[in-house]
C-alpha cells in the first residue's frame, strides 16, 4: 500500500496538467502626485464577514497582483506608514469578470508627523466562518493574563470535566493541535501543557468540527487548532508582556516574541514564562450499595494546591532561495515543572449510615515535564495557477518523570490512632518519541477544479517504567501489585486525496483517506504482550449552494477515528489516596464516528444541524475497583477512574452563530448550542441506555469609547448534560476588562476578572447499579490579571505563510 501511494503522488508530481487561473485582481498604488509608493500593504477581504483571504507589498512600479483569487464579493484595505488607511467599495470577481482592475490608488499623506498607521477595523473576538469558529485571542481583554486552557474554556462549545477531558458541543474526542501538529498528549498531561501555555503567546484558535480528508482522521468531535504568533513584518518585530494575577493564589507571566524578515530570510521566536498557584478543592460523596442495598458511604474533602512553573520557547527560520521555494526548520519545547500538595480529609459511613472512622491523605508531587520537538518543512510553488508541493518531516521527544510521596493516618472517632500508616512512594519515568513525514500535492484543474493528494508515514514508540515502593514498616518494600513497565510501538501509513470544484452558485468537494495502523504492546508484569493491526478508510464529502447574496446553504458528512492517547493504554496503577486509583486501558479499542452537518448562513448570521453516530465510544469512568479488577483484592470503597468503550453514542445539535453590531461603538457576538447525547454500553453490572438535552450559550461584547479605551463584558451559560454514566448540572460565569492603548498603540494595558461571582465550577453525578458519586470541585475560575504589552519594530507586512507539519495527530495523542 505505502509504495502503491508513493508512486501515485510520484506520477501526479511529475504530470504536467494545465491548470486555469480563477480569478485576477491587480492596482497600482501611489502617491498623491502619481508616483509609485512602494512597499505599501495590501489587504485582500472577503465582503461577507472581513475575514483576510491574502495580503500583499507594493512593487517598486507600486504594482499588486492577487491571482487565483476564488470567485466571491471583496474589498481592499491598503495601509502605509503616513498615509491615510484606504478602503476600497465591494468589487465581485465571477466567471463572466474573473479579471478586476482597480486602476490607480492614490493615498492621502496624513496629517502630522504620524509614526504608525491605526488600523480602525479589527477582527472580532470570535469569527464564525464557512468551515470553522475562529477565537482571536488577542482580541478579548479578558484574555489576557490567562492560559490556553483558560481561554478554550471561554470558547464556543468547548469544555473540561473534573478529570481534564475535553468536549466539544457536548463531545469527547477532540483532536488539539499546535500550528497544525497535532500534540501527542490528552488528559492531565494535555491540560498541564495547556496551562503552561499563556494567551500572549497565541494569535487565534480555530475550532473545525467536520474536517476535510486533508486532515489526520482523528478527532470524533473535531479539531481545535491553535495558532501560535509569528510576525510577518519587514525588518525586526517583537513584542514584550508581562502580566500579574490573583485569585485565592497568585500568578505571573513575562514573554517575548522577535522576528527578523527580509526577501530572503526569515528568522522568529518566542519565549514565554509562567507561574501559577492553582488550586481544585473536590468534594465527593460516594456511596456503595449491594442488590439495592445500602452497605456505606465516604465522604471526601480533597485540598490540592499546585504550584506550575512553565518554560516555553520556539525558534525557526525560513528561507526563500527563490521567489516560488521555501525551506523552513522549526525547534519548539516545553519544559514544565509541576508540584502537588493534595491533602485528603475521608468520612467512612457504615451501613447503618453513621459514621464508622476517618483518614487523612497528604499526597505530594515533584513532576516534570520537558518535551522537544523539531521539523523540517519544505514547499515549492510550480505556477501562479496555485499547483504545489509541501513537505515536512518532524521528530519529537516527549519526556516526563515524577517523585510521589503518599502517607495515609487511620483515626477513630475520638481521634485516636486505629491502624498503623500506609506510606507509598513512587518513582516513575517516561519516554516517547515520534517520527513522522509527510508529503502533499495541490494540482488545479480546468474550470475551477482542484485535486490534491498525499501521503504519510508515522512511528511512534514509548516506555514507560513505574517503580513503587512500600515504606509502612520503615523499610522500602518493592510493591509487586503496583510496579511495573509498558512498552507501546505504533506504525501508521496513510494516504488520501479530495477532488473540489467551484461553480458559479455553488462549490463541491470529496476525498477519500486511507490509514493502515499496526500496534504492538508489552508489560512487563506478567510477560503480557499484545499485537494489532487494521485498515480504514475514511471518507468525506461537502457541498455548498449559494442562495442568493449573502445567503448560503452547506451539507457535509465525514467518518473520522479517535485512538487512545498514549498514556490512556498504560496499565500501572496510580494511587490517589487509599481509597482511589487511576490507571489506563491497554485494551481500549479506537473510536468511529459518521458525522455529518447541514449548516445555512444569512448575512452574518449561521445555522449549523449536526448529528454523529459513534461506535466503541471512549468515555473516563469513575467505578468501583472491584467490579474492573475482580481478581485484585481490595476493599468495598475502593474505586478507580479508568478509561472505556461504551458500545455507541448518538449527538444531535444545533449551534448558532449571531454576531450583532448595536451601533459603532457596541459590538455583540452571541454563540449557542442545543444539543442531545445518547449513550449506549454497559459497565459494573450497569447497563447505560440514556440522554439528556442540554444547551451552552455565550455573549460577547465589546464597547469602543475612544481616546484609545475599550471595555468588555462577556458571559457564558452551560446547563450540563450526560457523558456516558455521568450527568452535569448548569454552571454559568460573567467576566469583564478595560484596555488602554498608549504611546500611539505601541503598547497596551489590560486590567480584568475573570468569573466575578465564582460561578462557573463544576459539579455532577455518576450513576451506577451499585454505586453513586456525586461531586463538586472549587477552582481558580475567578482571578484578577493585569498585563502590559509593548510591540517594536517595522509596520511593513510581508504574504504569511500558515502550514501544518507532519506530527499533526501523534502530538496529540501523546498528552492522554
Amino acid at each position: 500500500m505505502k509504495n502503491v501511494l508513493w508512486a501515485f503522488l510520484l506520477l501526479l508530481i511529475t504530470t504536467q496538467v494545465r491548470g486555469q487561473v480563477k480569478g485576477l485582481v491587480k492596482m497600482i498604488v501611489q502617491q498623491e502626485n502619481g508616483t509609485p509608493l512602494e512597499n505599501a500593504t495590501v489587504a485582500l477581504l472577503k465582503s461577507s464577514d472581513s475575514s483576510l483571504v491574502k495580503f500583499a507589498v507594493a512593487e517598486k512600479s507600486g504594482e499588486i497582483l492577487f491571482e487565483n483569487i476564488p470567485t466571491g464579493g471583496y474589498f481592499i484595505k491598503i495601509s502605509m506608514v503616513n498615509y491615510v488607511l484606504f478602503t476600497s467599495n465591494r468589487f465581485e470577481v465571477s466567471e463572466e469578470k474573473p479579471s478586476i482592475d482597480l486602476l490607480a490608488i492614490r493615498l492621502q499623506k496624513a496629517s502630522g508627523n504620524l509614526k504608525e498607521v491605526v488600523v480602525t477595523g479589527r477582527k472580532p473576538f470570535i469569527q464564525k466562518l464557512s468551515d470553522r469558529i475562529v477565537v482571536n485571542v488577542d482580541n478579548s481583554i479578558v484574555n489576557a493574563g490567562s492560559t490556553a486552557l483558560e481561554v478554550l474554556e471561554r470558547s464556543p462549545g468547548v469544555q473540561i470535566d473534573a478529570n481534564d477531558v475535553l468536549s466539544l458541543r457536548g463531545r469527547q474526542g477532540v483532536t488539539i493541535m499546535i500550528d497544525g501538529k497535532t500534540t501527542p498528549m490528552s488528559g492531565t498531561d494535555l491540560v498541564n501543557m495547556l496551562r503552561g501555555m499563556p494567551s500572549g503567546s497565541i494569535e487565534s484558535i480555530h475550532i473545525i468540527t467536520n474536517p476535510s480528508a486533508r486532515y489526520d482522521a482523528a478527532g470524533n468531535s473535531g479539531i481545535i487548532d491553535i495558532r501560535m504568533k509569528k510576525d510577518q513584518r519587514l525588518g525586526y518585530n517583537g513584542t514584550i508582556t508581562a502580566g500579574y494575577g490573583q485569585g485565592v493564589f497568585p500568578k505571573a507571566n513575562a514573554g517575548t516574541t522577535f522576528n527578523y524578515r527580509n526577501k530572503k530570510t526569515n528568522v522568529f521566536g518566542n519565549y514565554n514564562f509562567g507561574y501559577r498557584e492553582n488550586l481544585n478543592h473536590l468534594f465527593l460523596d460516594r456511596n456503595f450499595f449491594s442488590n439495592g442495598v445500602f452497605n456505606g458511604a465516604d465522604l471526601k474533602d480533597n485540598y490540592a494546591k499546585m504550584p506550575f512553573k512553565s518554560n516555553n520557547a520556539r525558534l525557526g527560520v525560513d528561507f526563500f532561495p527563490t521567489k516560488k521555494t521555501i525551506v523552513g526548520f522549526v525547534l519548539s519545547g516545553n519544559f514544565n515543572h509541576f508540584d502537588r500538595l493534595n491533602n485528603n480529609n475521608s468520612i467512612v459511613i457504615n451501613q447503618q449510615k453513621q459514621h464508622s472512622f476517618t483518614f487523612r491523605t497528604k499526597a505530594t508531587n515533584d513532576d516534570n515535564f520537558n518535551n522537544v520537538v523539531g521539523n523540517v518543512n519544505f514547499k515549492h510553488t510550480f505556477d501562479t495557477t496555485g499547483k504545489e508541493i509541501t513537505a515536512d518531516i518532524d521528530y519529537g521527544e516527549y519526556d516526563n518523570n515524577s517523585l510521589s510521596s503518599t502517607s495515609t493516618d487511620y483515626y477513630r472517632l475520638d481521634g485516636t490512632t486505629q491502624q498503623p500508616s500506609y506510606i507509598l512512594k513512587g518513582d516513575q519515568a517516561g519516554k516517547l518519541l515520534l517520527r513522522t513525514a509527510k508529503i502533499d500535492f495541490v494540482q488545479p484543474l480546468k474550470k475551477g477544479a482542484k485535486f490534491e493528494a498525499g501521503i504519510k508515514s508515522s512511528y511512534v514508540s514509548s516506555d514507560n517504567d513505574a517503580k513503587f515502593f512500600d515504606l509502612s514498616s520503615g523499610t522500602p518494600q518493592n510493591d509487586i501489585n503496583k510496579t511495573n513497565r509498558f512498552f507501546y510501538k505504533e506504525y501508521n501509513n496513510a494516504g488520501y486525496f479530495t477532488f473540489s470544484r467551484e461553480y458559479k452558485k455553488f462549490n463541491i468537494q470529496a476525498g477519500l483517506r486511507g490509514e493502515q495502523t499496526n500496534v504492538s504492546t508489552h508489560q512487563v508484569k506478567g510477560e503480557i504482550k499484545w499485537d494489532s493491526g487494521y485498515f480504514q478508510l475514511f471518507p468525506s464529502a461537502f457541498f455548498n449552494y449559494n442562495i442568493k447574496k449573502d445567503q448560503t446553504i452547506g451539507l457535509s458528512v465525514s467518518r473520522r477515528i479517535d485512538r487512545p492517547g498514549y498514556s490512556q493504554l498504560n496499565p500501572f496503577l496510580f494511587l490517589i489516596d487509599v481509597s482511589t486509583y487511576a490507571t489506563g486501558n491497554p485494551a481500549l479499542l479506537p473510536e468511529l464516528t459518521w458525522s455529518y452537518e447541514l449548516s445555512y448562513t444569512l448575512k452574518s448570521l449561521n445555522f449549523t444541524l449536526g448529528y454523529s453516530h459513534t461506535k466503541d465510544v471512549s468515555n473516563i469512568a469513575i467505578v468501583r475497583f472491584r467490579d474492573v479488577f475482580p481478581n485484585i483484592p481490595s476493599d468495598e470503597n475502593v474505586t478507580v477512574q479508568i478509561p472505556v468503550n461504551l458500545t455507541t453514542s448518538d449527538y444531535v445539535g444545533l449551534t448558532v452563530a449571531a454576531p450583532v453590531r448595536i451601533n459603532k461603538w457596541w459590538n455583540m457576538i452571541n454563540n449557542g448550542s442545543l444539543y442531545y447525547n445518547h449513550f449506549n454500553g454497559s459497565l459494573a453490572n450497569t447497563q447505560l441506555d440514556k440522554g439528556k438535552p442540554a444547551f451552552d450559550l455565550s455573549s460577547n461584547n465589546t464597547f469602543t469609547l475612544g481616546k484609545g479605551w475599550t471595555t468588555e463584558l462577556n458571559g457564558n451559560f452551560s446547563s450540563g448534560g450526560q457523558y456516558g454514566f455521568m450527568v452535569f448540572e448548569k454552571q454559568w460565569g460573567i467576566a469583564t476588562g478595560v484596555q488602554k492603548s498608549l504611546w500611539k498603540n505601541k503598547a497596551t494595558i489590560r486590567l480584568n476578572m475573570t468569573d466575578i461571582f465564582w460561578t462557573n465550577l463544576p459539579k455532577a453525578t455518576i450513576t451506577y447499579n451499585n454505586y453513586i458519586e456525586r461531586w463538586h470541585a472549587e477552582r481558580e475560575t475567578r482571578v484578577a490579571n493585569i498585563s502590559f504589552t509593548y510591540r517594536f519594530g517595522k509596520n511593513t507586512v510581508a504574504a504569511a505563510r500558515r502550514r501544518t507539519t507532519a506530527s499533526e495527530e501523534e502530538r496529540r495523542r501523546a498528552g492522554n
